[in-house]
């Protein structure tokens, strides 16, 4: 083994790593060699300063606010409006409501109550052959304006 692999055999002694015939070895390498020696006793003396550290406490106030920026809101803004963090202003809403209304309001005066031809076929009990007269409003105005002689009133 050469200088560096004992090394790394050093910082393997520090996270108690090594099997005992690593530790021999490394052991009977630190008598002979002074270099690996001076690094052994530096990793020693590191490890003895930051063993002495004390863990540094963050103030409560500071992980409150890194804790509350973290925090994801509901994505798209269907989610925010389901939780409630999407605001609709005032005017728009009141806007939408009156267009809502508006158009509900038209639909219902608007509706065609006529049955499809269709179903007005009519199978009478006797076989008499049955006729159908079917007018539409432009029929019912073209036969006011016209006059029952055909010419213009």
């Amino acid at each position: 083994m050469n200088c560096e692999q004992y090394r790394q055999l050093i910082s393997a002694r520090v996270d108690t790593e090594l099997t005992e015939q690593e530790r021999g070895s490394l052991e009977e390498h630190l008598t002979q060699c002074s270099e690996c020696e001076q690094y052994s006793e530096q990793i020693n003396e590191l490890e003895r300063l930051t063993a002495e550290w004390e863990e540094a406490q963050m103030p409560a106030d500071v992980e409150q606010a890194i804790l509350a920026g973290t925090k994801r809101e509901p994505g798209g803004w269907l989610g925010r409006l389901w939780s409630g963090s999407y605001h609709v202003p005032r005017p728009i809403a009141w806007a939408a409501l009156a267009v809502l209304l508006f158009l509900s309001v038209n639909s219902l005066m608007n509706r065609d109550n006529s049955t499809p031809a269709e179903q007005l076929i009519i199978s009478p009990e006797d076989s008499q052959p049955v006729q159908r007269i079917i007018l539409t409003e432009a029929d019912v105005v073209r036969t006011f304006t016209t006059g029952a002689s055909g010419t213009d009133l």
